[in-house]
Formats: structure tokens, sequence, C-alpha cells
């Protein structure tokens, strides 16, 4: 599969929130794994040119917990040491996203989309006479 033109995160951004190397097939991985679970939620059909600063934290979050759990176990136990994986973050950050990035703590939602301008009244659309407008 080619790389994509817009990815959500580089191998370095991954690296430094992991505090490890990580390698570019692994962040490319990551990055299509997170994209899977926040296509539907941002109602994208395409990878955004640019991410706020709230989708760009979701995403190095998200590509951490996928690096971390590729399995997706909920623990792994390995010669008496156990590690138990949060999988309740993932949920709370596309819950997060879902909800147009309202936070528990409140904040309004922010619009989806790309939005032109609105156009001047009156509306060129309306023949002069025609339209209702407003003062």
């Amino acid at each position: 599969m080619p790389a994509p033109d817009h990815p959500l995160f580089m191998a370095q951004d991954l690296a430094d929130w992991l505090q490890k190397p990580v390698g570019d097939s692994q962040a490319a991985m990551c990055e299509r794994v997170v994209w899977g679970w926040l296509k539907p939620i941002l109602g994208l059909t395409n990878r955004p040119e640019t991410l706020t600063e709230e989708q760009s934290s979701w995403a190095i979050e998200l590509g951490g917990i996928a690096a971390s759990n590729p399995d997706a176990l909920a623990r792994y136990v390995l010669e008496g040491e156990e590690s138990f994986y949060d999988g309740t973050r993932r949920d709370e950050i596309l819950r997060n996203a879902a909800a147009g990035g309202v936070t528990p703590a409140g904040g309004a939602p922010k619009p989806r989309g790309s939005f032109p301008p609105a156009e001047r009244y009156p509306d060129r659309a309306c023949p002069r006479g025609r339209g209702v407008f407003f003062q």
C-alpha cells in the first residue's frame, strides 16, 4: 500500500511520544490503524492536509496505543511479570473525537468540514427585487 499524501504523524513523532525508537514501517502501520479508528468518527474520506493541535495529539497518542499493544490485548503475562493495557484511554480519545473535541471539563463543540465564507447580501442568485433582505 502506498504511503498517504498527508500522514497523521511521522515516525519521529511516535518515537518521541513512546520514548523509544520506531521504524518507518512500524509508524506507517500504526498510522493506518489510527486512520481506521478516526476516519468514521471524523466523517472524512481522505486524510486532512493539516490537523488541529487536538487532532494531532489524538493521532499521536492513538499511534502509541497501537504501537504498544498491536494485538489489542487486555493484559500480558511473561515470567511472572504482568502488564495491563488501558483500553479505556483509547475509547476516551475516540469519544472526544466523536464529540467534536468537547472534553469532560466542558467547552464548545468545534465545527467539522470546510465552510466557505457566506455570500454578501444581496444574494446574486436572487434577481433584484425578488429576494428577502434583512437590514
